[in-house]
């Protein structure tokens, strides 16, 4: 977190106050008092996932604080790949992938020029069925996400929103594994917030398609485990992505095209009945 965002640190002292909760406590296994009274100020950076472990230390949900930025930074930040991805625009991918793949090489702390790279290759990937991301870079990634899951398996908006993204360039092994730990979190730490469910929930679709040309077996079970999130009842889009998964996955066990004709009658059904 910038210092352009000390605003945040002002709003965190407001909640901490208001719940009458010390500077110590607040502090407790993130960061020392000292440091956290400068973040408050305005005097001192903090990143995203210490002020979300900060926020649990003051009861405050992470989403109710942080969802309208954090998403609008996140999104902001990858723009440029999106549009590429839309215009099918594979050229423009592999520019950007290059151009961050350039910066994190010069300097290899960067999340952001890792992610940036990765994702703007995991979308040429996905265009073009061609495999452009180095293989120390993946590496990078998976260690990335495995640090997390050794983390007490804390997941941050910031790495579900990350992970969605970069699900074609992980192996089957090591995809269907962050997908059952994203899938524990979840269901240990339910948030209620549309934003962050719909984040956490397309993640696992997105794990679970790109899975499917990787090892079906380990998409299945993906894919049962699914069933278990209440939460996909609730979003209809949701639903659907659920349901072309399920026909998928249907059609490459049994080869059969019988559930996919069925899905996609179903808009045509309902329009002219």
């Amino acid at each position: 977190m910038n210092k352009k965002d000390n605003v945040y640190g002002q709003k965190y002292r407001k909640l901490r106050v208001l719940h009458h909760i010390s500077l110590v406590n607040a502090a407790k296994n993130v960061t020392n008092k000292s440091t956290l009274a400068e973040w408050e100020k305005g005097k001192d950076n903090l990143s995203w996932c210490k002020v979300i472990q900060l926020l649990f230390n003051i009861h405050i949900q992470p989403i109710e604080f942080l969802e309208d930025s954090v998403s609008s930074q996140l999104y902001g930040a990858i723009t440029n790949i999106a549009v590429a991805y839309r215009r099918n625009d594979m050229q423009q991918l592999i520019i950007i992938f290059k151009e961050n793949l350039k910066k994190y090489e010069g300097d290899t702390k960067s999340k952001d020029y890792m992610f940036q790279a990765a994702i703007a290759a995991n979308f040429y990937e996905d265009l073009s069925e061609h495999n452009v991301c180095p293989s120390i870079l993946k590496d990078k990634i998976i260690l990335y996400f495995s640090n997390i899951i050794d983390n007490k398996n804390f997941w941050c908006y910031e790495d579900i929103f990350y992970f969605g993204l970069i699900t074609q360039l992980l192996d089957a092994r090591h995809l269907h594994g962050f997908s059952l730990k994203l899938l524990e979190y979840i269901e240990k730490n339910p948030i209620d917030s549309k934003v962050w469910n719909e984040l956490a929930i397309n993640a696992l679709l997105n794990a679970d398609f790109s899975l499917m040309k990787k090892d079906l077996k380990k998409a299945e079970e993906l894919y049962n485990r699914l069933d278990i999130l209440e939460a996909i009842d609730n979003y209809a889009e949701l639903i659907i992505r659920k349901k072309f998964l399920e026909s998928l996955i249907q059609y490459l066990k049994n080869n059969s095209n019988v559930e996919i004709f069925f899905f996609i009658s179903l808009p045509r059904f309902f329009r002219f009945n």
